[in-house]
Formats: structure tokens, C-alpha cells, sequence
């Protein structure tokens, strides 16, 4: 299917006479889930204000809707507004695609279960990331001269199902297989699912001499997880808080796997994480805790139910917040999201001597999803729960995930974050431990290097420990899922034999939504079959590690170091010596010594302080701070005499910046008050050993 009928049914929807709860302005939207002022997105629902969706629902006259999906966007000629409208009612689905230039289109008939499970698959995506920078530039003039008119986003996606709602923007990747990542043509997948008739995407033939493989979505593992989210589902829309419980109490007893072992208890605690949905409305929010706190009261001694007022309040709180940049939302808005976060925060902690007494491992998982948007979030503060959960509960994968999410550079983590993460999983002792480092890496793949996880600089991944992984993965777990997954990273990393190997492994089935770039990659990859292992060229692993090098100094003088954790700051400093020593002529130059002997400074470690500093100089002779601190370190070991000649160096090359008109403050302003404020202690001490120093307006 349909390639040819999903385009033509990429047109979209509206609602009122329909009685569908949806705001076609698509103000809402926008509030709830903003975008640049700049995006054509913005400014399109105002150019187009009737569009012939409105006509299509208040003339609609059929049976009731129980739920429906809206995909509406402008055509690629005029702008007009092209929709696809999925009905779907008690006794079918259907979708009925208009253009304004062809509005008596006739609908399709679909398969109901289908439609209904593409909707509820929709309404669990999670926003489209903002672009980097200012993405992609339609007219770089449009609203004056460089000020632009930007395009990344190209539709807008109008849900409804089980009571609840969601209309946000779709992003212009959402629409394109071809594009990169892990959102690349996210949303034409689902619908193609839905409008497909036999339940996955038609598969297409790769290459002729190639065509041995049909695309077989692995059946037990896509049905054991869709019964399970039904399920959890159904109880969930039903307030069924018994059956809740009884299904947590057995897949937590259990420890019950899928075929590709996914945890079922992940499974259902993902659906008591998103069911809660997104709303700016003080009234929706008291419903949905009112429906928790309900469940409660019920079951008093429900470890699920603290579980799930936790993760009511984590949406509360981030529907507030929204998708902006921190800095773009509101300070009111902001408040809003700290005070949701500290009640979850309070629910765990009367929760947690239940939850360790019933060993439920998801205790961790949601206290390291809450913190990161609280008001103290430190880059130390999740590896702390991540060492408990570990020591616990070594095998439950949700945990290493959300310390992988949160210990991306996005969050201030150490560049190496990752990789400790992952390499701390397969030492863990539990009976994943094999395959943890593979799992952890699988996981970054999609939700931190956008799908690029051989290619970013930031990646530390080693593929010859990604593959042992895997052979324990799927020696555990031999199952098509698995299996595919393995070729895909084996592909991405350029090794062909094991790519070819692991495909006949596989047989005839194919899983293309474990492929990068779905069908269409799979089928670039087999052009490679035959071919020996490409290795990692020399100018791509220097590269590499002139990024960590880099990072890591970054990560211990303006985040470690800043936040009081001097060990860390030392160890990532410690880390980043010998890749110096590597990649540079002369190795490591003074910042890496400077800002070792900075962090010894506060640890009273004052003779590794001068050592370190008069490694450093050389690299620097000019540099006055370097002989500012290590006549503190003199200080500190008693050494006067030297502290006064090293005082008296520093003030010499201070004086000199000011006379060459070189002693400016550069920086942020938060970096600039804290320079003087070094400044002001540095001229204290000069003052105190009577050492000439220039004046310095601070």
C-alpha cells in the first residue's frame, strides 16, 4: 500500500459539528506545544482561516465518533490546506482525504483495530525536537531584511481517542523517511499501518538478485507488547485500580519478558508514564489527579499507584514547561513545572519503604525522570540512584535508559556519562550483564545521537564490544527484533561480514523499524553485502578524540568544578591526560594542568597543586593566573618566599595586559561577574604582600 495511497491521504481535519474537541486555530496547539514566532506553521492556519475541513464536519452525519486523527497541512504548490481525516465509530474506520482543488475524493474503508491503534500510537509520540539553530530557512528576508521565515514544521496532527486530546505541530521530519534520526518519517510510518491491509507496511523488493527477504514484523513480539498496552490501557480508562494492581503485582513477581526481553513491567509502567497526556488546563489537571488519588485511597498500600500520581505530576508539571528552550519560558511557567516536581518528589518519598519492600526496580527509574527538571539538578545527582538501582536491581533496563537519556551532554553530564553508563551495566553481575552494553548503546542510538551512533564525535561506543554484547543479547534472546537490530549497528558500523553473518541468523524475517531509515536502509546496507569490514579511518578517531578531550575539560572546570565535586572534576581531568598525550604535539597544554591544580586548591592538595601548575607554565609562560594560584598552593605549604615570587610574576603580567590594552572581560554575564569576582580576591592577596598590581575596574 501503499505508498501511493498514503500520499494521497496526507490531507487533513477539523471539528465541531462532529462534536470533536479540537481547536482548528490551532492557538492551543501552539500554546501547549510552542515553536518558533518565525515558523511558516505560525502564520499558516491565519492565511487559510476556512479551510474545507470545517465544511467536512458540520456535514458530517454518520454514527457517533468514538475516536478520530487529523492530519492537516499545506500542499506543496499554493500552500492550500490538504487534509486526511481517519473516522473511526462503532462499526468501522475510515479515511477520507480533500484538497480544495479535489474535495469529493471517496473515503477509504479501513480496518477499525488498526486505526485505532495508529491513533493511540500517535497520541504516546512524544514532540519532535526543536531544530539545531534555526533549521531550515525558507526565505531568509520574509519578514524584513534577515529576519527569516523558517520551515520546520509542516502540518499540524489533531488526535482523539479514549477521552483524551492531543493537536500539536508536525515537523517536517516526521514526514520524511529520507531525513536523519530517529524521528525520520515517524508519523508516515504509523499511518502507514493504519491504512496498510495486512497489518504492516507492503514491502517493495530490494534488488532483484536480493529479493530472499520479506519484510515479516515479528509477530510475538509486536503482539505481546500491543496486548499488554491494551491492557494496561483499557484498566487505566476503566479506573479498573484492582486490575492494575494485579497485573503490576504479577509482571513484577515474574519478571516476565517479551520474545526480545523487553520487561513487561517497563511496558506497563510506560503506559502509567504517558497516560496522564498534556494539558495547560487547571481543570483537566485536577481530574487527572483526583482519578490517582483515587486509586490511592482504594489501595493504600499500592507501590503502582504512588508510581502513578509521580508521573501525573511529571506531566502537570512539564505540559507547563512546554517544549521551549529554558530560557524562552515563562518564569510563572517555570514555577508551575518546580512546584508539580517537588510533589512527585514528596509522593516518592512516603512511597519508597513500600516500593523497596515489594523490590520494585521503576522506584528509580521515576526519581531519575523527576529530578532533572527540579530546581538542583547536579550532574552527579542521577549516577548516585543509578549506583542504588544497580546494586538492587542489576537487570532492569528502564534504569540504565533514563540514566542514559539524562546523562547526554543536553544535561551537563561528563562525555564519558555514557559510555561509564553502559560499561558499568555489563559489570553489574545480573543475568543481562552481557548484554547490557549493547542495550544501553541501542538505546542512545534513537534518543541521544539522533540514529548516528557510529558518526557523532560524541559517541564513545566501541563496536567490537557492541558486537560481544549482542552475541549475548540474542544468544539470550534469539529474536527477530534482536536479531535485526544487530545486522542494522553491524551495517552502521562498516562491518559487512557480521552484518551478512547475522542476516542469515535471521532467515527470512525482517524488522525494518530496527533499521536506520526503515526499508529503505535496509536495502542501502545490502548494497554493501560481500564487502570486507570498513575500519574507523585515523583522521575520524582523532576527531573523536579531540571532541572528548575537549568535553571532558569543559565538563571539569564549568560543571564539576562549579557544582563542588572536585574527585569528579579530577577524574575527568585524569581521563583526558593520555588522550592529550595521544592526539596533540607536546601533549596536554595548560588547561588541563590549570584546571587540575584548581580543583587540588579547594582539596587542600597543595603539593600536587604546584606540580601540576609548573607542568603547566611551560606551555604558557605569560599566563599570570597560573602563578597566582600556584603562589597559593606556596601559601598553603608554607613556602612564603616562593609564594611572594610567584605573586610578584603574576602582578608583573597583569600590569603588562593593561598597558597592551589586553585585560578584557569576555564572556557571558554570569562569567563575567565571577572573573571579577576572582579578580577582587586576586588584587586582596597581591595588596597583602605588597605586590604591585595595575588598577582594575571591577
Amino acid at each position: 500500500m501503499p505508498y501511493r495511497l498514503l500520499a494521497a491521504l496526507l490531507l487533513c481535519c477539523s471539528a465541531q459539528a462532529a462534536e470533536l474537541p479540537w481547536d482548528l486555530s490551532y492557538q492551543s496547539a501552539l500554546r501547549d506545544h510552542p515553536i518558533a514566532e518565525n515558523e511558516f506553521m505560525r502564520i499558516w492556519p491565519q492565511q487559510h482561516p476556512q479551510r474545507p475541513i470545517h465544511d467536512r464536519l458540520a456535514a458530517y452525519k454518520g454514527e457517533p465518533i468514538e475516536a478520530s486523527l487529523l492530519i492537516e497541512r499545506p500542499d506543496g504548490h499554493a500552500g492550500d490546506a490538504q487534509a486526511t481525516w481517519f473516522i473511526v465509530t462503532r462499526s468501522g474506520a475510515q479515511a477520507c482525504p480533500f484538497h480544495p482543488q479535489s474535495l469529493k475524493q471517496p473515503c477509504q474503508t479501513l480496518d477499525r483495530e488498526r486505526v485505532q491503534n495508529a491513533i493511540r500510537q500517535i497520541m504516546l509520540t512524544p514532540d519532535p525536537r526543536p531544530p539545531a539553530g534555526q533549521g531550515t530557512v525558507g526565505d531568509a528576508n520574509y519578514f524584513g531584511q534577515g529576519k527569516p521565515l523558517l520551515m520546520n514544521y509542516m502540518g499540524y496532527v489533531s488526535a482523539y481517542i479514549d477521552g483524551k486530546v492531543l493537536q500539536r505541530p508536525v515537523s517536517l521530519t516526521e514526514l520524511d523517511p529520507a531525513a536523519q534520526g530517529p524521528e525520520a518519517g515517524r508519523l508516515v510510518a504509523i499511518l502507514q499501518r493504519a491504512v496498510a491491509t495486512d497489518g504492516v507496511a507492503a514491502a517493495r523488493p530490494v534488488t532483484p538478485e536480493r529479493a530472499v527477504a520479506t519484510e515479516v514484523e515479528d509477530e510475538k513480539e509486536r503482539k505481546a507488547r500491543s496486548a499488554l498496552i491494551e491492557e494496561v490501557q483499557g484498566y487505566l480508562i476503566r479506573s479498573d485500580y484492582k486490575k492494575l494492581d494485579a497485573l503490576r503485582n504479577k509482571l513484577l513477581k515474574s519478571q516476565e519478558r517479551t520474545p526480545s526481553g523487553v520487561w513487561k513491567l517497563a511496558i506497563f509502567y510506560n503506559q502509567l508514564k504517558e497516560f496522564p497526556g498534556r494539558s495547560r488546563e487547571p481543570e483537566y489537571w485536577l481530574k487527572r489527579e483526583a482519578s490517582a488519588k483515587a486509586w490511592e485511597k482504594q489501595a493504600p498500600t499500592s507501590g503502582a499507584a504512588r508510581i502513578f500520581h509521580a508521573y501525573v505530576l511529571l506531566a502537570r508539571g512539564l505540559s507547563y514547561r512546554g517544549s521551549a528552550f529554558y530560557d524562552k519560558v515563562p518564569r510563572e511557567d517555570i514555577k508551575r513545572m518546580l512546584a508539580a516536581i517537588d510533589e512527585g518528589n514528596a509522593v516518592l518519598f512516603y512511597a519508597e519503604k513500600q516500593l523497596l519492600k515489594d523490590k520494585d526496580p521503576e522506584l528509580f527509574r521515576v526519581r531519575m525522570t523527576l529530578t532533572p527538571w527540579g530546581d538542583n539538578f547536579r550532574a552527579l545527582s542521577n549516577r548516585t540512584a543509578l549506583d542504588k538501582a544497580i546494586a538492587l536491581y542489576p537487570d532492569y533496563h528502564e534504569t540504565y535508559f533514563t540514566a542514559t537519556l539524562y546523562g547526554s551532554a543536553m544535561w551537563h553530564a561528563s562525555p564519558d556519562e555514557i559510555d561509564e553508563i553502559a560499561r558499568r551495566g555489563s559489570k553489574a553481575g545480573g543475568a543481562d550483564a552481557a548484554a547490557m552494553y549493547a542495550r544501553v548503546y541501542w538505546y542512545a542510538n534513537r534518543d541521544v545521537y539522533e540514529d548516528k551512533l557510529f558518526d557523532d564525535p560524541a559517541s564513545l561506543v566501541d563496536w567490537d564490544t557492541m558486537k560481544t554484547s549482542f552475541e549475548a543479547l540474542v544468544a539470550r534472546y534469539p529474536d527477530a527484533w534482536n536479531l535485526n537490530a544487530y545486522a542494522n549497528f553491524a551495517c552502521q558500523a562498516r562491518d559487512y561480514p557480521t552484518m551478512d553473518a547475522v542476516l542469515r541468523r535471521a532467515g527470512d524475517k525482517r524488522v525494518y523499524q530496527t533499521w536506520r531509515n526503515g526499508e529503505g536502509g535496509y536495502a542501502d546496507c545490502l548494497t554493501h553485502s560481500g564487502e570486507p569490514r570498513v575500519r574507523q579511518a585515523a583522521a575520524d578517531i582523532r576527531k573523536r578524540e579531540d571532541a572528548l578531550y575537549r568535553g571532558l575539560l569543559y565538563f571539569a572546570s564549568a560543571v564539576a568544578r562549579k557544582q563542588g565535586y572536585m574527585e569528579e572534576s579530577l577524574r575527568a581531568l585524569d581521563k583526558a591526560e593520555p588522550i592529550g598525550m595521544r592526539i596533540y604535539t607536546g601533549g596536554p597544554n595548560m588547561p588541563l594542568y590549570y584546571h587540575r591544580a584548581r580543583a587540588l586548591l579547594v582539596l587542600k592538595r597543595y603539593d600536587e597543586a604546584v606540580t601540576a601548575l609548573t607542568t603547566g607554565l611551560p606551555h604558557q609562560p605569560d599566563y599570570f593566573e597560573a602563578y597566582y594560584y600556584r603562589g597559593l598552593a606556596y601559601e598553603g605549604l608554607g613556602r612564603l618566599d616562593e609564594a611572594q615570587r610567584d605573586f610578584e610574576q603574576a602582578g608583573s603580567l597583569l600590569q603588562k595586559l593593561k598597558r597592551e590594552g589586553k585585560l578584557v572581560f569576555t564572556g557571558t554575564d554570569e562569567q563575567k561577574a565571577l572573573y571579577r569576582t576572582e579578580m577582587g580576591k586576586m588584587l586582596a592577596k597581591f595588596k597583602q604582600y605588597n605586590v604591585a598590581a595595575p588598577e582594575i575596574d571591577l
